[in-house]
């Protein structure tokens, strides 16, 4: 089946055990472009309906079996299709020192809409689950906006998220829950002032974003957020660029990949980054392909403008912050300093504002 992206939050040891675990869960398509769905009336978010595959259960038998319990719908069998799999390794939320492995193969496919009776378990009662039909986009914004009471649950919802995003066509993005979580987790393996600077990222884009047209302000404070993920890994210059790309590229989270290398190049040009090389030759080579092949939006501007303006104890001006990053590496390229200017100028334009009467030091 094919591999649609691997969840693969990264927080745990590199030695740590392995807990394995394949579900089964289905795509149903319903009247007048819904689909069926599992609902928790408890924590307001959508998981498509399905399951753990017991030993020497097949696949298909595991879907039917799951969603009947879930739901009460009898699968068609003869309408099951691959549609995918989502590998997600996460920390186990009940073993210590384990990793939990799950793949999860979805499948396209057809149901009896007489409904049975639910056989739910402990947990499925506890969240309150029950049988709804809703339109994709619904689902998306309804899981975006809820609260869940655990990291554990907020990454399944994350995964089933980003599936309905694929459904509908689109680019997954992480919702504000979860880039919060990602940069939480971030910050743990690798403690500096780049967390605090981040979030002032994120609380500058979306309040600029907020008063420019046709731009959307939670979407700006998500990029926010992750666009020096790759801090994650390490303490490093250019390889945070690159860490960070595809860290969020295996999450599945394209767009967000794309403004944690964007972010350092506003001139598209890697020769001007300012801080040392500590990649290789071939992944300098990848640097500079992806940026020839992408065509840069608002967003990466946004995000651009905001990386010159924040630092770790507050906003300040970009005379300031490009002084303060020319004294602590010692140079910064005029081009980039004058194109940072130009950034600002394009967002005063477009806001009809002053930056700083947007975006202050009260952040």
């Amino acid at each position: 089946m094919k591999q649609l992206f691997t969840m693969d939050i990264k927080d745990y040891g590199q030695g740590d055990g392995r807990r394995y675990r394949a579900s089964a869960r289905a795509v149903i398509r319903a009247e007048n472009g819904r689909i069926a769905m599992v609902y928790s009336r408890k924590y307001k978010y959508y998981k498509f309906p399905g399951g753990g595959i017991q030993a020497d259960e097949k696949k298909e038998d595991a879907l039917a079996r799951e969603v009947h319990e879930e739901t009460g719908l009898i699968v068609k069998k003869d309408t099951i299709q691959e549609y995918g799999s989502v590998r997600r390794l996460q920390k186990s939320s009940e073993i210590e020192n384990t990793v939990f492995v799950q793949e999860n193969f979805y499948y396209i496919c057809g149901a009896e809409m007489a409904v049975g009776e639910q056989r739910l378990d402990g947990y499925e009662q506890e969240a309150e689950f029950e049988l709804q039909y809703i339109h994709i986009e619904d689902a998306i914004k309804a899981n975006k906006l809820c609260a869940v009471p655990d990291a554990f649950t907020l990454v399944s919802v994350a995964r089933d998220t980003a599936m309905l995003e694929i459904l509908d066509g689109t680019i997954p993005n992480p919702s504000i829950p979860m880039a919060k979580f990602l940069l939480r987790t971030a910050a743990k393996s690798n403690l500096g002032p780049w967390e605090q600077h981040s979030r002032y990222v994120a609380e500058s884009a979306r309040k600029i974003a907020e008063h420019c047209p046709g731009m959307d302000g939670e979407r700006a404070y998500v990029y926010g957020m992750l666009h020096d993920i790759g801090r994650k890994f390490g303490v490093s210059c250019l390889a945070h660029v690159y860490d960070g790309y595809h860290y969020l590229l295996g999450l599945g989270y394209g767009n967000a990949a794309g403004i944690a290398l964007s972010h350092s190049f506003n001139r598209k040009e890697i020769d001007d980054y300012i801080g040392e090389f500590d990649i290789t030759e071939d992944a300098q080579e990848e640097i500079r392909c992806l940026l020839k092949k992408v065509e840069f939006n608002d967003y990466d501007y946004l995000i651009q403008l905001c990386d010159s303006i924040a630092k770790a104890d507050g906003i300040v001006s970009l005379e300031e912050r490009m002084t303060d990053v020319k004294n602590r590496y010692g140079h910064y390229p005029q081009e980039k300093w004058e194109k940072n200017v130009e950034l600002k100028d394009y967002f005063e334009e477009k806001m009809g504002k002053n930056l700083y009467t947007v975006v202050d030091a009260s952040l």
